[in-house]
């Protein structure tokens, strides 16, 4: 009977009390502890799933569409929202991930090349799963998604006649004028970078989503975003099938959103940065 009572303890304290319940959603499929629900967000664009014991453990799985080519461990940071952090290589559903452990518990980030999205999975308190666990029932290309993402916008009075549309991809769209190019990425969830500082060293992913290769980032500064938000600008040079170019990007946050917005504009001379402005994040 001691056997039996001990054993019953053992198991409410551990993972046995912890049933996975198997959730799918925005073409993603996962396996939580069944625990009440505190949000639930079924957009392949912009996600998220959290569930919490209500005694201080929690689970949460978020996602965003993501253009850039690959994952830095600056970027799995920024999106984790962290700092310095204790960072081990992962894989998850066959990516490459970076594992984050904090004072508060683990954060699992990857982007899944299949759909284009940035991926992270959290879990603090004392009774949260291990996080490996949950990994190896997760599965982020579960169905086809095709999402573009919350992209901005582009105000034609602001942007003006000369400029035209270019394209629209997988979390971004571009116009050209001359040898210029604008593009407005798709807004993410995760925070805008903290300083000028992080601005910049979280700028040459961007750079990469805008197809320009080598990006060197030279000065960051604080500016004037779109719709009268604040901004962080960084300016750079990088190349173009070889060729040599000067760029202009910029962050910043959309509190009506909730979305932290990128975009970024290049030529082979000075690029237009007004144009930047144009972008409408909000109505």
């Amino acid at each position: 009977m001691r056997a039996y009572v001990a054993m019953a303890i053992a198991c409410a304290l551990s993972a046995c009390a912890q049933k996975p319940r198997a959730e799918k959603l925005a073409g993603i499929e996962i396996g939580l502890p069944d625990w009440p629900e505190q949000s639930r967000h079924d957009d392949a664009g912009n996600g998220d799933l959290a569930v919490a014991d209500g005694r201080g453990s929690r689970v949460a799985l978020a996602w965003d569409v993501d253009p850039r080519p690959r994952l830095t461990p600056v970027a799995a940071r920024a999106a984790a929202g962290l700092g310095p952090a204790e960072e081990t290589p992962a894989r998850i559903a066959g990516h490459d991930a970076l594992l984050l452990r904090h004072g508060g518990g683990a954060t699992l980030v990857w982007r899944c090349d299949v759909t284009r999205r940035l991926f992270r999975l959290g879990v603090a308190g004392p009774r949260a799963p291990e996080i490996a666990n949950l990994a190896a029932h997760t599965r982020c290309h579960a169905e086809p998604i095709f999402a573009n993402g919350d992209v901005p916008a582009a105000a034609t009075s602001a942007l003006g006649p000369t400029w035209t549309f270019a394209n629209r991809g997988r979390g971004s769209i571009s116009w050209t004028r001359g040898d210029e190019v604008l593009t407005f990425f798709a807004g993410q969830t995760v925070p805008p970078p903290r300083d000028a500082q992080a601005a910049e060293e979280q700028a040459a992913g961007w750079i990469g989503a805008a197809g320009l290769s080598h990006p060197a980032p030279e000065a960051a500064e604080a500016a004037d975003g779109p719709q009268a938000h604040s901004a962080l600008r960084v300016r750079g040079t990088a190349q173009l099938d070889g060729h040599p170019v000067r760029w202009t990007l910029l962050f910043w946050n959309c509190v009506p959103r909730q979305r932290t917005f990128t975009a970024v504009v290049f030529s082979a001379g000075a690029p237009d940065e007004s144009a930047l402005l144009a972008a409408r994040c909000h109505a």
